[in-house]
């Protein structure tokens, strides 16, 4: 009988200390995945910084080039709607890492995939309207066909650097969704 307990024992902290890992292997994959998300957090809240640069900027641009000022307005309006967006489709609240299970997690990652293809798909064809209206703007306005090459070559310029940039953090935010579910599938 004596050994059967110590047998009892022995089984019953081999079955704690497996708990304790149990426990420390999740807290360990959740921060894990918690600093791998956290560049998506950082690029929401630079885009909610730059925003007031970049309509400075595009005012700017607009009285040199004799545009009227709703083009920048028009712009900033449609990228602060962009940016609101982007808190639900690129932003992975730090609460989800530590009060969400992984099937609730894997669940909202995936629904965010989602949401931000459907998201680049309507913000891509409503910025290249932007900058045909901005582009045509610029040919009507005071400069005449000057205008037009100037915001044509710049327009160019722009897409030229945007697109691939655009392409970049998407893929990378997809990436990144798709590395931490696969952390929460094992």
């Amino acid at each position: 009988m004596d050994q059967l307990d110590i047998l009892k024992e022995e089984m019953a902290a081999l079955k704690r200390n497996l708990d304790k890992e149990q426990i420390i292997n999740d807290k360990l994959m959740r921060t894990v995945m918690k600093q791998r998300a956290s560049w998506l957090n950082t690029l929401v809240k630079a885009e909610f910084i730059t925003l007031p640069f970049i309509w400075l900027i595009l005012a700017a641009f607009s009285v040199g080039l004799h545009v009227s000022l709703w083009y920048a307005n028009i712009f900033i309006i449609l990228a602060v709607v962009d940016a609101a967006f982007d808190c639900r489709t690129l932003r992975i609240p730090p609460k989800i890492f530590s009060t969400y299970s992984m099937t609730e997690m894997r669940q909202f990652l995936i629904k965010q995939k989602r949401e931000r293809a459907i998201q680049t798909w309507v913000s891509a064809p409503l910025a290249i309207i932007w900058i045909l209206l901005f582009t045509n703007a610029m040919k009507v306005g005071e400069l005449g066909a000057f205008g037009l090459h100037i915001g044509l070559i710049g327009g160019i310029i722009g897409v030229i650097i945007a697109i691939p940039v655009i392409i970049i953090i998407y893929k990378k935010a997809q990436n990144t969704n798709d590395s931490i579910i696969n952390d929460t599938e094992e």
